[in-house]
């Protein structure tokens, strides 16, 4: 399964990375803005991705989850300082894993996005 990771800090990104790889996973890319994952979405085969919510700036990655979703990718936000059903326009049922993010935690992100928990 290809993964594309969007995360703005480069040390969480590099984390991530290795995560994905030690639990036997492709990345399929990383993205530290909107516009990045977009353009990856568009040239990469991206099976599902790893969402940092706030990625600087007052932007948030939900416009790649608004195109993960129209394309019937599955993802899970990444947030260590905010609770998603607070924020306007994401479904309270959106998944979510609380940063800093345990390898078991990210792991079973990863099976239920495969379809393999």
């Amino acid at each position: 399964m290809r993964v594309l990771v969007v995360e703005d800090e480069p040390l969480l990104a590099m984390l991530l990375e290795e995560n994905l790889v030690e639990l036997g996973y492709e990345l399929a890319g990383c993205a530290a803005t909107v516009p990045q994952a977009l353009s990856m979405l568009d040239e990469a085969d991206v099976d599902c991705a790893l969402l940092d919510f706030s990625l600087g700036h007052d932007a948030t990655s939900i416009p790649v989850a608004q195109r993960l979703h129209s394309d019937g990718k599955p993802f899970y936000f990444l947030t260590g300082h905010l609770s998603l059903d607070e924020n306007p326009g994401i479904p309270p049922d959106a998944p979510m894993l609380t940063k800093p993010v345990s390898l078991g935690d990210l792991e079973g992100a990863l099976k239920e996005m495969a379809g393999t928990e």
